[in-house]
């Protein structure tokens, strides 16, 4: 608990050291953090705009939807409400820090393997959490007031409250995260497969409690069953006795099994309604602000002409046009980490819809050989869907990359056997390095081209694609090893006696 503190601390007084020094007018330029989805500036241009009487989503700036608006309404130039913003940002890192923490205990805890619990059960938890948040990515994109960690912070949340079996909340905080992007609506799946399966889990072991109090009635009455067991086998009448209890506990046996299934299509339908049930009455809320110009939404209620006001011709969810349309499309095209801004401006403008149609059913075509393979380690699906969405984004940041690594570190047993870790981790270091220098080549001394970036964006992109391929490989084969073991426990023994007889007549000679 002291070292966890004290890393807290020094987390906290990094970002302080930063805010203090002034360090957002060099890193707010910089293309590696802000991209025009998660750009705070333009958040205040739009809050700007709103408090004049002008729609915010009049120019081609500000693309978030219009709750964000709301929330950020109070942010003025003052120094009050500076440190206020700062606050509120160092807050998400370390929520999303202890988040981190609690998700990889509860995950070691469940494991059956106690070789892995006595190696990582200490050290596991709050290296990874320190990793996240003493990480140089995520201290400049507190600095940079990045807008992405809202959606990084109700991932982790909807993780956690799955974790523990609560899919209400754990479907509410995935529908704010699919309200501020699209994309994280396909965590759907695996959120649901993790609720689903933690409550079978919490129901085996009420099972077991309940059984562990009820023994010392059995032993009681264990004789008495072995001694009607041997008149029963003596008795030949009494075995189409036995024939019809089997058959009846069959029957009951598969009577379970469908109640069973009819359980988990339930509770699939029901995580499904409430997902769009959330992400609906969000919209809601967001269109009424927007009528409203987000002034007063009870006064706008008690209108008698407000239904006609909400269906409008003019004004009905015209901000969708700006936030999903925008993301789903890939409109603007200023240079980042990405790779979509260099293959649109290449292609041809009929070609253009179709490569864009590709490239965003890829993570929709995935979830289906993911989901077949490793349903029954919903944590991990998770990570390996948020890893391909990442890396497929139109608008991705370096602040992505420690929580991929995070959530693919969350389950160790399925890690055990990676390759190439020296050689990943320095490819990572090149990389990087190499981005900003290209950049300015580019831009400012304009020196070079655009392939000097997209080369460099390429690799980097690369790299995360051979990572994610090496840890499938390395889960594919662990899970293979425990079902063969599993296979050679259940299995019965198969003894040869011939053999044995030959060795035994050549002894006799």
């Amino acid at each position: 608990m002291l070292l966890q503190f004290s890393l807290i601390l020094l987390g906290i007084l990094l970002r302080v050291a930063t805010y203090h020094f002034d360090l957002t007018s060099i890193y707010n330029q910089k293309f590696e953090y802000v991209t025009p989805f998660t750009s705070f500036d333009n958040l205040i241009e739009a809050v700007h705009l709103m408090s004049h009487g002008t729609s915010p989503y009049g120019g081609s700036h500000f693309h978030l939807p219009p709750i964000y608006l709301w929330l950020f309404r109070w942010v003025d130039q003052d120094s009050y409400s500076k440190w206020g913003l700062r606050i509120i940002f160092i807050l998400i890192d370390l929520i999303c820090s202890l988040l981190i923490f609690l998700i990889i205990k509860q995950t070691l805890l469940q494991q059956k393997n106690k070789r892995l619990k006595q190696k990582f059960e200490r050290i596991l938890p709050v290296a990874i959490s320190s990793i996240y948040f003493l990480n140089p990515f995520t201290i400049v994109s507190c600095l940079v007031y990045c807008m992405g960690n809202f959606t990084r912070l109700y991932i982790l949340l909807s993780i956690y409250f799955a974790m523990n079996a609560n899919l209400v909340l754990s479907t509410f905080v995935l529908a704010l995260a699919a309200y501020t992007e699209v994309t994280p609506a396909l965590l759907i799946i695996p959120i649901i497969l993790c609720c689903v399966k933690q409550r079978s889990q919490l129901f085996k072991a009420k099972l077991h409690f309940t059984k562990s109090t009820q023994i010392p009635s059995k032993k009681k009455n264990k004789n008495e069953e072995k001694q009607k067991q041997k008149q029963k086998q003596k008795e030949k009448e009494k075995e189409k006795e036995k024939e019809k209890r089997e058959k009846n506990q069959t029957k009951q046996q598969q009577q379970k099994t469908k109640q069973k299934k009819s359980k988990i299509y339930l509770q699939w339908f029901f995580g499904l309604f409430l997902f769009f049930f959330w992400w609906g009455i969000l919209l809601i809320l967001s269109q009424l602000m927007f009528n409203s110009n987000f002034t007063n939404i009870k006064t706008l209620t008690k209108d008698p002409n407000f239904l006609q006001n909400f269906f409008s011709n003019n004004h009905y969810f015209t901000f969708l046009k700006h936030t999903y349309y925008f993301l789903l499309n890939i409109t603007d095209l200023t240079p980042n980490i990405g790779l979509y801004w260099y293959l649109l401006t290449e292609t041809f403008v009929v070609f253009r819809q179709f490569l864009v149609f590709t490239l965003q059913f890829i993570n929709v075509v995935g979830l289906i050989p993911f989901t077949l393979r490793f349903h029954s380690y919903p944590l991990f699906l998770l990570a390996i869907i948020t890893s391909s969405i990442t890396i497929l984004k139109a608008y991705p940041t370096l602040a992505d990359f420690p929580f991929l690594f995070c959530l693919l570190v969350m389950q160790p047993k399925l890690l055990e056997k990676t390759r190439y870790r020296t050689f990943f981790i320095r490819g990572f270091q090149v990389v990087i390095g190499l981005l900003s220098p290209f950049y300015k080549i580019w831009i400012q001394d304009g020196t070079g081209n655009a392939n000097y970036l997209f080369g460099i964006s390429l690799s980097f992109s690369f790299a995360e694609i051979l990572v994610l391929m090496e840890v499938i490989r390395s889960a594919m084969i662990v899970i293979t090893n425990e079902k063969d073991k599993k296979k050679e426990k259940n299995s019965k023994p198969y003894y040869i006696s011939t053999p044995n007889k030959k060795l035994n007549s050549k002894k006799d000679k």
